[in-house]
């Protein structure tokens, strides 16, 4: 019982302190935010230099590997301790030559379930998103981060994310895409290699080798938000959508 008290502590303040990154001032008290900060993915704190020091983020994937290899080493992947909890493996999906590809942070459960990303809720408002912008779903590459489900939605460790990174790096070498379109604060600073917050990281395109990077606000938080705060949230990601929008009609 202690145990899950600290456990539970700790979720309260990893998850206060995502808000405050977001840039939020102020948390009303209510009967709804026990569910919203334990069904919040919040996101890691990892720094650039905390990832390089980790012995797996520097495990590369050799450049012969296609996409058949890289998803059968996903699925058997045992470099972390999330192996042991997992239902499926989500390696992520879509046309292997896309010109966008959407990362995300790590699977929840009903990806887990499925072993698809962003079947969820989630899922459903980023298709919407995607949609209100003349992208279609099945014209992207949809991954994350991480390739398993950390227990309860929690934040992915440092090493976690170091483990698994290869995985995501060698996605994106082997698709080459235009454009990527970063979900969220564990994306957004894990590809970008940068510990500002979202706010400061949104709204314009920021360069990854040949590919330009949008951030957004992660649909899942975007859900979990209330009144004029999800409406104000919904305004920013949808000026974000825009601009890219405009640059996607380039490779249409």
């Amino acid at each position: 019982m202690k145990k899950e008290i600290v456990n539970i502590m700790n979720d309260i303040s990893s998850w206060l302190r995502y808000q405050k990154q977001l840039g939020v001032e102020g948390i009303s008290i209510g009967p709804e935010l026990s569910s919203s900060f334990l069904n919040h993915t919040v996101q890691s704190k990892a720094s650039p230099q905390e990832l390089s020091s980790t012995r797996e983020y520097r495990d590369e994937i050799p450049t012969e590997t296609d996409f058949v290899r890289l998803r059968k080493i996903v699925e058997n992947c045992e470099r972390c301790e999330l192996y042991k909890k997992r239902r499926n493996t989500v390696f992520g999906e879509g046309p292997e030559d896309a010109k966008l590809v959407v990362v995300g942070e790590a699977p929840g459960k009903e990806e887990d379930i499925q072993g698809r990303p962003f079947v969820g809720p989630s899922g459903e408002l980023l298709t919407d998103m995607l949609n209100a912008i003349n992208i279609f779903r099945k014209d992207v590459f949809i991954t994350s981060v991480i390739k398993c489900r950390p227990p309860r939605n929690r934040t992915p460790g440092h090493e976690e994310i170091a483990a698994c990174f290869p995985f995501l790096r060698h996605q994106l070498s082997l698709i080459n895409p235009s454009l990527i379109l970063a979900l969220g604060l564990v994306a957004a600073q894990t590809l970008l290699k940068e510990k500002a917050p979202l706010k400061s990281l949104r709204g314009r395109f920021h360069q990854l080798g040949n590919a330009k990077v949008m951030v957004i606000y992660h649909p899942a938080y975007l859900l979990r938000l209330k009144g004029s705060q999800q409406l104000d949230c919904k305004r920013v990601a949808w000026h974000d959508l825009q601009i890219l929008e405009k640059e996607y009609d380039k490779y249409r």
